[in-house]
């Protein structure tokens, strides 16, 4: 390092940062709580106040670029979120930047898809039946529980960001396990 450049603990710019961060960077909603995703992984307090090597001002901006603040939900969807049906991520981030509902509607969408894809997990649902068009008419036809209000509505929501992202291939930032 260039004499005279000041070094601080890793840590100190990592708290700085995650006190400055005002809104997720995944969903643009004002943060109250976050978390810190550094190189693609949650960093937690603990791990912070570990990172103590030295670092200059010059090499901080290059780590900024590898750092995202995320609010809770973001961060329970893109990191604790383990789908075997639905692309729960892409679907969230489609209702997010393709439609106009407010934070509190994408999250009642997205919770009732990951509850019914716990359904259909625990009931050994065939993968091979949700591939196509209309998934959701499938899902009800077999599954009774699916045909509740709460379930249908968001697998019709599901089936309108396949379509979308039918229509918007190959150019569409979203990817799909379907």
């Amino acid at each position: 390092m260039p004499a005279g450049s000041k070094t601080r603990p890793l840590s100190r710019y990592l708290k700085d940062y995650k006190h400055c961060q005002t809104h997720c960077s995944q969903c643009a909603k004002e943060l109250d709580r976050m978390a810190l995703v550094f190189r693609g992984q949650v960093i937690n307090k603990e791990a912070i106040a570990k990172m103590d090597q030295p670092i200059d001002d010059n090499v901080w901006q290059s780590l900024t670029n590898e750092l995202s603040a995320l609010c809770r939900f973001c961060s329970e969807i893109s990191f604790n979120s383990h789908s075997s049906y639905f692309d729960i991520i892409a679907f969230k981030q489609y209702l997010f930047d393709q439609t106009e509902m407010n934070h509190s509607t994408v999250r009642e969408y997205v919770v009732r898809l990951r509850r019914l894809d716990e359904i259909l997990v625990a009931n050994n649902y065939p993968l091979e039946r949700i591939k196509g068009d209309s998934i959701h008419q499938r899902i009800i036809n077999d599954m009774p529980v699916a045909a509740n209000d709460n379930y249908r509505i968001a697998l019709r929501k599901y089936d309108q960001y396949l379509a979308w992202q039918k229509q918007s291939a190959p150019e569409s930032q979203y990817s799909s396990v379907c």
